[in-house]
């Protein structure tokens, strides 16, 4: 199992992420004047965990360096399953040479939460707050970003709801969104994944966030077509704005 660390200074020596974090700080000459009156908003394709890692630290140095409200992430991951920061697998239902025939990764992050799956046709969002800006209150902030995503299902006829005691968003007894966060220094990393279009039959591999009982749907499975993504990313960028009350304003890749 591959290992991350928030503070490994190598992260940094990647090409595909080199070019975005060089598009950011040459296309955006504002950059650090915007995070300080709204949130950005960064639309990134299809990336490997570790890349998309890379970015989420290098705008959390941004965000505390400069004091700046937020910048979120909205992008798909190529199949990964990742552990949370007790780096446990018993929700892991298959080896790594499996996992490997299929073209899985397999890592232990640090957010909290168990285990997940990220692939082709799930919404990933990491949103990167200042949680000064809003109240320094975790609950809340993941209440809130519960509500971004049923508001967000709302659009699209599917009633989202809570289920006490479990993190996430479900439909009836389905489990459509999860969330694992780490905050330090009361900033935000990590986030959320919404199963738009994804294969669902990935989850095959692991009981997804230790539930047996909630199996994962899609918005797709529920609609019975196939969703546009883009489409989703905005609705979920007026649903953030909405439910944080700030302006979300798109930075150029």
């Amino acid at each position: 199992m591959r290992n991350i660390s928030f503070e490994n200074k190598d992260l940094y020596n990647s090409g595909e992420t080199n070019n975005i974090i060089n598009a950011l700080e040459s296309n955006n000459k504002n950059l650090l004047k915007d995070i300080e009156k709204k949130i950005l908003y960064v639309n990134l394709g299809l990336l490997k965990y570790m890349e998309a890692y890379i970015i989420q630290t290098y705008l959390f140095n941004i965000i505390k360096e400069n004091n700046g409200i937020g910048i979120i992430l909205l992008l798909e991951h190529s199949p990964v399953i990742t552990t949370g920061n007790n780096g446990l697998t018993d929700n892991l239902l298959v080896n790594e040479s499996e996992l490997k025939k299929q073209n899985i990764e397999l890592i232990k992050s640090n957010r909290g939460g168990d285990i997940t799956f990220h692939g082709p046709g799930q919404l990933i969002g990491y949103p990167i707050f200042n949680l000064s800006y809003f109240k320094k209150d975790i609950t809340l902030y993941v209440y809130n970003i519960e509500q971004v995503i049923i508001n967000l299902l709302e659009k699209y006829g599917i009633k989202g709801k809570r289920i006490p005691e479990h993190r996430g968003v479900f439909v009836d007894n389905n489990k459509i969104a999860s969330i694992g966060i780490r905050i330090k220094r009361w900033i935000t990393t990590h986030g959320f994944s919404l199963n738009v279009n994804v294969d669902l039959g990935y989850f095959n591999n692991i009981i997804a966030c230790g539930l047996k009982n909630y199996p994962q749907t899609s918005m797709n499975n529920l609609l019975k077509k196939q969703i546009v993504m883009d489409d989703v990313k905005n609705q979920t960028i007026i649903s953030f704005s909405e439910i944080f009350e700030y302006p979300v304003y798109s930075v150029n890749t």
